[in-house]
């Protein structure tokens, strides 16, 4: 850097063009990229916000919930069965992340006898969340006591014995986010959430998905509920056949782009998990097999297949919707009475 004993001997122009080179290396620095150090998942929400977030929701309830219930917004009407609910939108909450979908908000009741917390419109990665962000609803769920949480959410099949609106229970799952190192977890570890290490071997409850099974041969719906593997996948694009035909080598039943990183942050604070997905649309390979089948009879069939696949969520029979809101009611009536 030029100074006065290195300059002092110069001629002017000479010390005019070292600060001019000065100024340009200064220029140089100031535009060249900065390093960017991602922020750890376990950093975004430590426990004190967490907790603070937690004993708002009780405080304004004065409900200490015993279980838990996450939806998305394709089974948003589950939240009707929870009696004399106590609402509170997202924004009351403190330093809870604002959502994308209008009146997003937990909701405190009770069903069948039994206090819960329930959850409208879960949070997705694909949408920009981070998954700090889409475990955060089973954190806060944890510290307002829930000790058993049911999850939801629409699936696409992979098996070709799934119908559109047939439920699957999932017994297990396959991270394929987590195996590109995507976890909510990643960070320093607060012991006051969960261990540091564990196994998510049986983060499925089996006496719920027993009990599940039970209670849907019961109501008589055994016809369309299965049980099955779930993957993981980013989302929001829909996979390809030859993607399809890989993950049912590997006994997967249904994909989803959500559901996973709540088990995992579920399984990790020491809650049952019980989970179960609607098909919302069937195995790629499976329509495109029928397509073929029928292409003689019906020159339209694609664009018609096309609409139906964009269109499914209205597809879906509203009776299976239904009995999802009555599998999940008689099961935390069986639950809460220990039945």
């Amino acid at each position: 850097m030029c100074n006065w004993e290195c300059c002092k001997s110069r001629s002017p122009i000479a010390k005019r063009m070292a600060a001019r080179k000065l100024l340009q290396m200064e220029e140089e620095e100031r535009r060249r990229p900065k390093l960017v150090i991602p922020t750890p998942q376990s950093l975004f929400y430590p426990f004190e916000d967490v907790e603070a977030m937690a004993k708002y929701i009780v405080s304004v309830s004065h409900i200490r919930p015993k279980y838990g219930l996450i939806c998305g917004s394709f089974l948003s009407d589950m939240v009707s069965m929870v009696e004399q609910p106590v609402v509170i939108p997202y924004e009351d909450i403190p330093n809870f992340p604002d959502g994308i979908e209008p009146d997003c908000s937990f909701v405190l009741g009770s069903v069948m006898g039994a206090p819960i917390i329930a959850l409208v419109h879960s949070f997705h990665s694909c949408d920009g969340y981070n998954l700090a962000t889409c475990a955060l609803p089973v954190r806060v769920m944890q510290l307002c006591g829930v000790r058993t949480i049911m999850l939801t959410s629409e699936a696409a099949a992979v098996d070709h014995g799934f119908a559109l609106g047939d439920i699957m229970l999932v017994q297990d799952h396959i991270n394929v986010v987590g195996m590109m190192h995507q976890t909510p977890l990643e960070g320093p570890s607060d012991p006051r959430f969960g261990s540091r290490r564990f196994s998510m071997v049986n983060a499925y409850d089996k006496d719920l998905l027993e009990k599940a099974l039970e209670i849907g041969k019961r109501m008589g719906i055994q016809k369309f509920l299965h049980s099955g593997v779930l993957a993981c996948l980013g989302g929001p694009i829909l996979g390809t056949v030859a993607e399809e035909r890989m993950l049912r080598t590997m006994e997967v039943s249904a994909v989803g782009m959500s559901l996973v990183p709540e088990v995992i942050a579920a399984h990790h604070g020491g809650l049952k998990v019980l989970a179960f997905v609607v098909i919302s649309r069937v195995a790629s390979d499976k329509v495109s097999e029928e397509g073929d089948k029928d292409k003689e009879k019906d020159t339209d069939r694609d664009s018609k297949q096309e609409k139906r696949e964009q269109d499914s969520q209205e597809l879906v029979p509203l009776p299976r919707l239904q009995a999802c809101s009555d599998l999940i009611g008689r099961l935390m009536y069986c639950m809460h009475l220990e039945i």
